[in-house]
């Protein structure tokens, strides 16, 4: 189910970045006194896109493990669905390991702070957080 669920999501993706490049396009030709409006369009695109890979990234993470990776993901899915993800999680396992990898460090700190923020009792050993029940 999910897998499919996936493919419609990244479907979707390309459509919205079909959409966009139209968009800016449009943005492109137009007279100053509507370029507002597909400025405005573009910037809701863009919003829409970054939801969709956040969703894709929550459903690649449904499956029978008790690792969440959060390689390819942003910000905006911390803020906004890694506590669903960990709730799921939490609920068959008694540990959830969380792998941000090392990157910039934009995501490993911004998980940290959402995690002190939020009183999930976890550890971190080599860049992976372990949080436990």
């Amino acid at each position: 189910y999910y897998l499919i669920l996936m493919d419609e999501i990244k479907n979707k993706i390309n459509n919205k970045i079909k959409e966009l490049y139209n968009r800016i396009n449009q943005l492109n030709y137009s007279k100053k006194n509507i370029k507002f409006y597909y400025s405005e369009k573009i910037k809701d695109i863009k919003e829409e896109i970054k939801d969709l890979n956040a969703q894709y990234i929550y459903y690649s993470n449904v499956n029978q493990t008790n690792q969440i990776d959060l390689h390819g993901a942003t910000r905006y899915f911390i803020n906004f669905y890694i506590d669903d993800l960990i709730y799921e999680k939490i609920q068959n396992f008694e540990t959830v390991i969380i792998i941000t990898g090392k990157g910039s460090f934009v995501l490993f700190y911004h998980l940290k702070k959402h995690l002190i923020l939020y009183n999930y009792p976890f550890t971190i050993n080599n860049y992976i957080f372990t949080i436990t029940k």
